[in-house]
């Protein structure tokens, strides 16, 4: 049991001069100070002080060691104990009659209470002894009910407040204007853990509520007696006791929650009863919700919108790509199915054979002649097989009009089957050049060659162009018939595909993928064309004039256009600062060869570590200019250092290009005199060397 301070230890009590007159005072006065428990409910009342008057009625001295429920046991039946709780707990003064039993004898007292600072303040007045006259008798009887229905409705509210207690709702009681808490279970004391409450206004207890809307409700409650509903109202609380004041710290949670007046026998309103439930997970999962919507419909907008962009680039690209297909100097034409039926024809082819009807015949029907010919075998072998065939300079007899004569034609050509979306061979696909005038040149060359050694060497001249036109006629016939293919294919099949998907309502059409799938075969095509007008144009360039370039300026330039590979891989180029100044060589092509070597660096970086490219430049003993480019990146088994530098050789597939840039560098550097090698060890990078000449041109 705590201790019990003594009247002159009650803070707030009357100085010496009220002392006096409680004193001197005909009415019994006691100050009580509230027994608390560890849960903060107030259990029972320690006898502070008792003036003359209480001391005489009670037959107790004034400051005795006892309690109030040891001195009165009945008190926690018939009421008494809770009309002292209650006047404490509410501050508000408190009035009640009941009876006293003393020296045999029993009296009616009437009670009044009232909280001064920490403790209870009750006078009580014994208004007599009770007479056993039938009047007296009868008024006791009803004073004895009185008490004891006030007694039962306090044990009933008892009663529903342990009920309450249980309740997974958050209740409170409030007592009078101020919101005195005069009951809280247990959730709603778990808004705020260990926090005191119980007998404290709310305003004092939840400081951190000034500011939003909970006194003002609670106040028009109170006045107006009207019920109050709350839904999904924010409130802000200090919920761990850390002190914080502003909105801006508090955490926002959300509730539903009723206030209703609570009324007293007279129908007065003297408190406010509180039911709530914390409803901030559905809140916010219903704001998540609403976000996520929101983000989805406009992702959808952006769908649509791309959709459309996609179709209208879509169908630029495919008239691009028609134009590109019938403007090919290439003969082209599409056999379709095991009769080999024309389904598409170029100008080029059908210049070969003008005047005659091509397209929707199957080939021997449109041209019968070949049928002695081995191009049936050859085009029903590659149909059989699926592998391409290539012909060099193949002699066909034809005719190029219908009923006309037949020729003596040469042509070199490309068979390449074409395969269904299931992988089954379906058509084959013809690119071809006509020939005959070369091979006729030849032939004449040939026939000639005995005359004079001047028409000889100039035949032999003339016969080398031709074969290294022959050569890079192979490699683009046999580049073309592999890289053009798979996306000739693909735009011929989702062609169809995109007319089927059209004809389909807009809720079963899946246009979008169709349209991905055109957009990759025709960029496909366009590298693959980009790459050979590359090595077109190369073969046909003009001699640079070699100038004095500066070094640096140059590096910087590549970096800056390698900017965006050099952002994705962290990369870093670096140039030796004891490295040449200038390098006399054609501007244009220096620039190059330095560019592929740096991007091929960077393109070829090792996954484990950040690219390093170091550039350095130093003159030989024979005053040539020795350009390095070294880099950390895969490296380069011996093997494909025997193959790095030639045409369309690619050495790590998981890598986008074509492999003819470093082709090309050789060109560059060995077009003038000058070499270029590479040092390499797998894993541990590699380093190219070019050796160039340092002379400028003669005026």
């Amino acid at each position: 049991m705590p201790a019990r301070p003594t009247l002159s230890d009650a803070p707030g009590f009357p100085d010496s001069i009220y002392t006096a007159a409680l004193d001197l005072s005909l009415a019994a006065i006691v100050y009580y100070t509230p027994v608390i428990d560890a849960a903060g409910e107030v259990t029972d009342f320690a006898f502070a002080y008792l003036n003359p008057a209480a001391q005489q009625l009670l037959r107790l001295p004034a400051r005795p060691a006892t309690t109030f429920a040891q001195q009165f046991p009945q008190a926690l039946s018939n009421g008494t104990f809770a009309f002292h709780r209650d006047a404490y707990l509410s501050g508000e003064p408190r009035e009640l009659r009941t009876a006293h039993r003393a020296d045999d004898q029993e009296f009616i007292i009437q009670l009044a209470a009232w909280r001064v600072a920490d403790g209870l303040l009750v006078s009580f007045t014994a208004l007599g002894n009770v007479a056993s006259s039938a009047v007296e008798q009868a008024l006791r009887q009803s004073e004895e009910q009185e008490l004891a229905a006030y007694g039962e409705a306090l044990r009933q509210r008892e009663r529903l407040y342990r009920i309450l207690d249980q309740a997974p709702a958050m209740i409170c009681v409030f007592d009078g204007p101020e919101h005195v808490f005069q009951f809280v279970n247990p959730a709603y004391q778990a808004l705020v853990g260990p926090r005191r409450l119980l007998g404290l206004p709310i305003a004092q207890a939840m400081p951190e509520l000034h500011g939003q809307p909970i006194f003002g409700l609670l106040d028009r409650v109170y006045q107006t007696g009207e019920t109050f509903y709350a839904n999904e109202m924010l409130v802000q609380l200090d919920h761990q006791n850390e002190g914080r004041r502003a909105l801006a710290e508090l955490e926002k949670r959300y509730y539903n929650f009723i206030y209703q007046a609570r009324r007293n026998h007279l129908g007065r309103i003297d408190g406010i009863v509180v039911f709530a439930y914390d409803v901030t997970p559905q809140v916010q999962a219903r704001q998540l919700v609403q976000r996520q919507n929101d983000e989805l419909e406009a992702r959808v907008a952006e769908r649509t919108r791309a959709l459309e962009e996609a179709r209208l680039r879509a169908e630029q690209q495919r008239q691009q790509l028609d134009q590109l297909f019938m403007q090919a100097p290439a003969a082209i034409c599409v056999l379709d199915g095991p009769a080999l039926v024309y389904q598409l024809v170029n100008p080029s082819y059908q210049q070969a054979f003008p005047g005659r009807p091509l397209l929707g015949r199957p080939l021997l029907e449109a041209l019968p002649e070949l049928h002695d010919s081995p191009i049936p075998g050859i085009l029903a072998e590659v149909y059989a097989t699926g592998e391409p065939y290539q012909a060099q300079e193949l002699p066909l007899r034809a005719a190029r009009v219908d009923g006309g004569p037949l020729e003596q034609m040469y042509w070199t050509f490309t068979y390449q089957a074409r395969r269904d979306n299931e992988g089954r061979v379906d058509g084959v696909l013809v690119f071809a050049y006509d020939v005959t005038e070369q091979v006729a040149a030849r032939q004449v060359v040939m026939a000639n060659q005995q005359q004079t050694q001047a028409l000889a060497d100039e035949l032999s001249a003339a016969n080398a162009r031709l074969t290294r036109i022959n050569a890079d006629l192979d490699t683009f016939v046999y580049t073309a018939s592999h890289d053009l293919k798979a996306p000739i294919t693909n735009i011929e099949g989702l062609l169809q595909a995109l007319r089927q998907q059209l004809a389909l309502p807009p809720a079963e059409a899946d246009t979008e993928q169709v349209l991905g799938l055109m957009q990759d075969s025709v960029q496909r095509f366009q590298r693959t064309i980009k790459y050979l007008t590359d090595i077109t144009q190369w073969q046909h360039v003009q001699d640079q004039p070699a100038t004095p370039v500066p070094l640096a300026p140059l590096v910087e330039d590549v970096r800056l256009d390698l900017a965006p590979l050099l952002a994705v891989s962290g990369g870093q180029v670096m140039l030796d600062e004891n490295s040449c100044d200038t390098i006399i060589f054609a501007e244009k092509n220096l620039r190059s060869l330095v560019y592929n070597l740096i991007s091929n660096a960077l393109k070829y970086r090792a996954p484990d570590r950040v690219p390093l490219v170091q550039v350095r430049c130093h003159t030989d003993a024979a005053g040539a200019a020795v350009l390095e480019v070294q880099d950390n990146g895969l490296g380069l088994t011996e093997a494909q250092r025997q193959r790095v530098f030639g045409m369309f050789q690619r050495l790590h597939r998981h890598v986008e290009g074509a492999g003819i840039g470093l082709f090309l560098v050789k060109q560059v550097v060995e077009k003038v005199g000058g070499r270029i090698e590479v040092e390499s060890q797998p894993g541990a990078g590699s380093t190219f060397r070019a050796v160039l000449p340092q002379r400028l041109p003669s005026n």
